[in-house]
């Protein structure tokens, strides 16, 4: 089985912690959505975080990430750091006014509210956040 992981495409990797609480289920619907619109190519951090190989190397290779972490235990970001890899655009979810909590159920309005904040601070940092 090849050490490869998800979409081809963008060279931006979207990289997050998909945790139990609220905030982990938004950075998954968030790193989902901005993938379908072409915005980067999800990539897998359980690959990161086994040391597996091609996944290693892909991500210290990156040129462009966003990283999605959905409180300050930044479980992305340290497992990225944790491979030696240098981490880029990294955002917390709580950091937006969102408070983590132990529920599962997402609201729309604070998902695209999220989105357009994450893309609006992208584009603070410098960070193209165009399709492709």
């Amino acid at each position: 089985m090849a050490d490869t992981c998800c979409v081809e495409g963008s060279n931006r990797m979207i990289i997050w912690c998909a945790g139990a609480a609220n905030v982990g289920q938004l950075t998954n619907r968030i790193a989902v959505e901005l993938s379908d619109e072409g915005y980067g190519r999800l990539f897998c951090l359980a690959g990161i975080a086994a040391h597996r190989g091609g996944f290693v190397r892909s991500v210290k290779d990156a040129e462009d990430m966003l990283v999605l972490d959905g409180c300050p235990i930044a479980c992305a970001r340290k497992i990225i750091e944790h491979v030696e890899a240098a981490v880029k655009n990294h955002f917390i979810l709580t950091e937006f006014g969102v408070e983590k909590e132990m529920r599962s159920d997402l609201d729309r309005a604070t998902l695209d509210r999220l989105k357009i904040e994450i893309k609006a601070a992208l584009a603070s940092r410098g960070a193209s956040m165009t399709q492709g």
